[in-house]
């Protein structure tokens, strides 16, 4: 085989190209801290770090709807635990109510207490979280609850439900769906109905003590939705607990998978460069020698 000028010459640029490429990669590897920057350094690798990179931004995802679950339920916790409050008072009222001895004056400031708990219940039962209504089912834009016309003397207002049923749900991992809203109705009617009993039992337009028996049935409503809510808090605190790990774990093995190691790679480019510097040398002795030469 006949080795000429030219083909030395070509060897060696392209030679020199393969160390100029070797040193661009090497050199922007230590630029983004990364080993693999287009899916051509390493394909089989490139598509490994897809898919870790899918699923960090995949669990970081259920991180916020695990965290936006669990203030959506620690808002309603909250509401749940003034209603408690609330149906307690009432029944005192009821109890101070049904004593014989009180008269006719006592009987209407208690009443008025009575209307003033009414109050404040449709106000809870309006409760906002984050700009949106905690118990109008998916409606969360719309006052679930508004007192209807006046009522007769004696009796308080009728409230109605403008909400929905609809649950309101989280996803908080693959196939994992969390509802955290409450049905406001079938919450907040019993409430309503013991209270306006009880202040027409003090107005003197119902007869009895129902009023009593119905807190008694809506408190345990309340108490048995505390306890729904505080199990799905516990159940979203270790949900996010274990996301959380997922998280740490899928980073951990992303950067084994992508970071360089920067020793390692600052040791290669010092290496790449000299032989680079080397190449260039002796192609400077090869292509040096000209038609003058050889005429001396």
């Amino acid at each position: 085989m006949r080795v000429t000028h030219k083909t030395v010459t070509q060897n060696l640029i392209r030679n020199l190209n393969q160390g100029l490429t070797r040193l661009d990669k090497l050199n922007m590897q230590l630029s983004t801290g990364r080993t693999v920057n287009v899916p051509s350094d390493d394909p089989i690798k490139s598509g490994t770090i897809m898919r870790l990179r899918s699923t960090v931004r995949e669990t970081e995802q259920y991180l916020r709807n695990a965290d936006h679950a669990l203030s959506w339920l620690e808002a309603t916790d909250t509401v749940l635990q003034e209603l408690n409050s609330v149906i307690h008072r009432a029944k005192e009222l009821a109890l101070a109510g049904a004593n014989g001895t009180q008269d006719d004056s006592a009987r209407r400031a208690l009443a008025d207490e009575v209307a003033q708990l009414y109050d404040n219940v449709l106000n809870l039962a309006n409760s906002t979280h984050a700009g949106r209504y905690i118990f109008a089912g998916q409606s969360t834009k719309r006052e679930p609850f508004a007192k209807a016309a006046d009522a007769a003397e004696g009796t308080l207002p009728d409230v109605e439900f403008y909400g929905d049923t609809e649950p309101l749900e989280y996803e908080i991992a693959v196939g994992a769906r969390l509802q955290v809203n409450l049905d406001g109705e079938a919450l907040f009617r019993p409430i309503f109905d013991a209270i306006q009993r009880l202040y027409g039992e003090l107005s003197g337009t119902e007869t009895g003590t129902e009023s009593v028996g119905m807190l008694e049935d809506a408190l345990d409503n309340v108490l048995s939705n505390l306890s729904h809510v505080g199990a799905k808090e516990k159940r979203l605190e270790l949900a996010h607990e274990r996301l959380q790990d997922l998280r740490l774990n899928v980073i951990n093995l992303l950067a084994e998978s992508q970071d360089i190691d920067y020793a390692e790679t600052i040791m290669n480019l010092k290496a790449e460069e000299f032989v680079y510097q080397t190449a260039l040398a002796v192609g400077a002795r090869i292509i040096q020698p000209s038609l003058v030469d050889f005429l001396r």
